[in-house]
């Protein structure tokens, strides 16, 4: 997104031969198997999914990206990387994909990709920055020799983790809870994801995020709010999202499921929500994203980050003209599509499209096509008609004269 920069990831993943344990199904087996076998790639700067199709191709297997990933990866199936895998696969594509938080599952005919639960505490597409901070809150061990004072605590946060609080005194929270757990030895090793978890908790904010910068050299900030405001923080989020032909409910199922929230459809004809629409939208809010979706289709929302849920009622267009039983039964035979419907949005900085079915239409839209239709008949008859009747008279007046 405009407000990111990205950098290239190298990745080196060598296996350390871990063996998986836990019986599996006889259709994973063959999958398992696959992996267990030693692989030696060597790939520079390519696309996550240029690579993933490359060890695919070597191990005999598919290897795909879900949903989840893509929108959890830097720059999607786009993020760039340079990976050396050696030794066993199910070590070295998992120690690839630690680099970006992913995770594999085996499934009954592929190895999917999905999240870890770790990308939780980033809201959005993530950037390197923000993933090599989220390693060292993950990793890094703190502990500290006896009688560390808190000057000390908070210049090794600042200067090792390269990070700011909000709110301002979480370094002396963090002071608290080391020094409460002193012994005559120092402190026992711990690391920060641990201590936000407690802090959390004695703060009543359960949730802690690393927040995005606008500048390059713009310090992180983690940030640990209450589950309202965190809900709120997703939906404030700037995202890009383009879909193509897609249904308007799966369009905002998925936008739902990106902002962490449960959708609820209350429709009196569900069917406008099943219209196919294209949508591309870029620096738009979630919410804002949301509230486009739902306009296309003549319907309303709310949103409650209180009751974590995403309501959507209507539609609210005119109510259609009965139409006799034969006219319906015509019309189901007769139900492709009529039209296309684009609204130029933000000042026409982007489009909403959607298509329309002859079902779509009230009766006097019927008529009034029809009417066209008859017209752009006539007129396209009339301007053949005279066309043919001026080539008869230029083909008369080219003719040689015949002697009398």
């Amino acid at each position: 997104m405009s407000a990111k920069s990205f950098t290239r990831i190298v990745i080196v993943a060598v296996a350390v031969g871990f063996v998986f344990a836990g019986p599996a199904r006889a259709d994973k087996k063959q999958l398992q198997e696959k992996l267990n076998k030693d692989l030696s790639i060597e790939l520079d700067d390519v696309t996550i999914a240029e690579a993933l199709e490359i060890i695919g191709q070597e191990a005999k297997l598919k290897i795909a990206l879900s949903d989840e990933a893509v929108w959890e990866l830097p720059e999607g199936e786009n993020t760039r990387l340079s990976v050396k895998l050696q030794g066993r696969l199910s070590d070295s594509l998992t120690e690839m994909l630690s680099a970006f938080f992913m995770r594999y599952a085996v499934g009954d005919e592929q190895i999917t990709i999905y999240p870890r639960p770790e990308l939780e505490h980033i809201i959005g597409r993530p950037d390197t920055r923000q993933l090599e901070l989220l390693k060292k809150i993950y990793t890094m061990r703190i502990e500290f020799a006896q009688g560390f004072s808190q000057e000390f605590v908070n210049s090794f946060i600042g200067k090792s983790m390269g990070v700011s609080f909000l709110p301002y005194n979480i370094p002396n929270q963090i002071y608290i809870i080391l020094k409460t757990s002193e012994d005559d030895k120092g402190t026992s090793p711990t690391t920060l994801a641990v201590l936000l978890e407690q802090i959390g908790a004695d703060l009543h904010r359960p949730h802690w995020y690393i927040s995005g910068t606008d500048l390059p050299n713009e310090v992180l900030m983690i940030k640990m709010v209450s589950e309202e405001d965190f809900r709120q923080a997703k939906l404030d989020q700037i995202i890009d999202i383009s879909f193509a032909d897609e249904r308007a409910d799966v369009i905002l199922r998925r936008l739902a499921e990106w902002a962490g929230m449960e959708l609820s459809i209350n429709t009196k004809s569900p069917s406008w929500l099943k219209r196919k629409i294209s949508v591309k939208m870029q620096d738009v809010t979630l919410k804002q994203a949301l509230q486009n979706i739902v306009s296309t289709v003549y319907c309303s929302f709310s949103i409650s980050t209180r009751n974590n849920s995403v309501d959507v009622r209507g539609p609210m267009h005119l109510q259609k003209t009965a139409v006799p039983r034969k006219a319906q039964e015509s019309a189901v035979k007769d139900n492709g599509y009529v039209g296309k419907i684009s609204i130029p949005m933000d000042g026409g900085k982007y489009f909403l499209e959607f298509m329309l079915r002859q079902s779509d239409l009230t009766e006097e839209l019927k008529n009034l096509r029809e009417e066209k239709i008859k017209e752009v008949i006539q007129k396209t008859a009339s301007q053949r008609k005279r066309k043919l009747i001026e080539a008869l008279r230029k083909a008369k007046e080219s003719a040689p004269t015949q002697p009398k």
